[in-house]
């Protein structure tokens, strides 16, 4: 047997073996004396090729943590076994390098993961902790004021916080009118209610007659009246603006609607030496509820009646147009003045002109809510002076 060793760690390990698996031939590298190779002479003959482990041995235990000489084992023609080996050490040096690297790059990934994560699901979350915030200060103080922050992104949470924000306006603008609302039938209800105090008063201190407690009866009736009268168009103004309006749908002829309406107010106009001119078509029918038409279109009469002066005149005009059926009820009355014609709708609104005379304040915006629960539009055109035009547009078929 010939040994041959070299002192290149990158050597190869060769031997050659007779068909008995005598070593004829070897050349291993000295630093491999911990392979045992004599388990070559012993071990049996591989058929074809065949590729064998041998890991280092130390005093007759094998090492847990070496490198491991990888042999192939080749048949030659003549019998004779050819084995060419080579470490794994180098193969396992850059296997580990490349791991060391992989786990700090993948150290390095999850950091900048769980950063990165965090610090967007932060600034993603920031606008909701804003929303909830502006929600904890309102219920904590009940300020409307607040407000939550826009960031200008035009994403969806800041278009979230937008809407937010435009709620808020609408529920301020709600309670600023029903507080402004309530103030205002609270100062109206005293009136009557002052009214029902004093006749009732009367009647107690004044000596015992039936006559005298018939009158303060009937004026506390009258006061009473008044006083429904007002609750029940508030509640009808407030049922028509928030949709809970109850229509009872049904055919209704226009025509004959605005004939009757106008059959109902010609004694006060009379009185009054009003006119009352009409141009109606021979039938115009429309969709709607009858009852709340009606009670829209006397309301406008009725102011039309109660603010033109004696000797002036009303002209009540209907006609189709555009899917829609059009009223107008024009006057010669005193006119408003551009400042107060948008206020005209308001609850409980009543110009400076319209102090002199009774009235609720509440006509025209029950003809507003009704005319917008049926879809429809009311607008009103005015100069001083010169009169008030009032143009309903209904739509002929009722809203799907």
């Amino acid at each position: 047997m010939e040994e041959v060793r070299t002192a290149h760690r990158e050597s190869l390990f060769v031997r050659v073996a007779d068909p008995q698996s005598n070593t004829v031939f070897q050349d291993m590298p000295a630093e491999w004396d911990d392979f045992n190779v004599k388990q070559l002479e012993t071990a049996p003959l591989p058929g074809g090729r065949r590729l064998i482990r041998l890991r280092g041995m130390e005093e007759g235990e094998l090492l847990a943590e070496t490198d491991t000489l990888e042999i192939m084992s080749v048949t030659l023609p003549d019998g004779f076994l050819l084995q060419v080996g080579r470490s794994t050490e180098a193969r396992d040096d850059i296997l580990e390098y490349f791991q060391g690297v992989f786990a700090i790059v993948l150290v390095a990934v999850l950091g900048i993961g769980v950063g990165g994560g965090a610090w967007l699901a932060n600034r993603s979350l920031r606008p909701v902790r804003d929303l909830a915030g502006v929600l904890r200060s309102i219920r904590q103080t009940g300020n409307m004021n607040a407000r939550a922050p826009t960031r200008k992104t035009g994403d969806e949470l800041d278009e979230l916080a937008g809407l937010f924000n435009a709620l808020l306006d609408t529920i301020e603008s709600l309670v600023n009118r029903m507080r402004s609302a309530l103030d205002t039938i609270a100062h109206d209800l005293r009136t009557p209610m002052t009214r029902l105090r004093g006749a009732a008063e009367i009647a107690l201190h004044a000596p015992p007659d039936a006559e005298t407690y018939k009158q303060a009866l009937a004026d506390c009736l009258e006061e009473t009246e008044q006083t429904l009268t007002m609750l029940n168009t508030l509640m009808d103004v407030a049922e028509a603006e928030t949709g809970a309006l109850k229509l009872d749908w049904e055919e209704v002829d226009l025509s004959a609607l605005l004939t009757s309406v106008v059959g109902l107010y010609e004694h006060v106009a009379e009185e009054k030496e009003i006119a009352i001119r009409t141009e109606l078509p021979a039938r115009l029918g429309l969709r709607g509820d009858a009852k709340r038409i009606r009670q829209a279109v006397a309301n406008v009469l009725d102011n039309a009646i109660k603010y033109t002066p004696p000797g002036g005149r009303i002209e009540i005009e209907a006609r189709a147009e555009q899917e829609q059926a059009l009223i107008s009820v024009k006057d010669t009355g005193m006119g408003i003045k551009p400042e107060e014609l948008p206020k005209i709708w308001d609850r409980l609104y009543r110009g400076e002109a319209s102090q002199s005379q009774r009235g609720l304040g509440l006509g025209l915006s029950l003809v507003r809510a009704v005319v917008q629960a049926h879809q429809g539009s009311v607008e009103a055109h005015s100069q001083p002076g010169q009169g008030t035009r009032v143009v309903i547009r209904l739509p002929i078929r009722s809203p799907r």
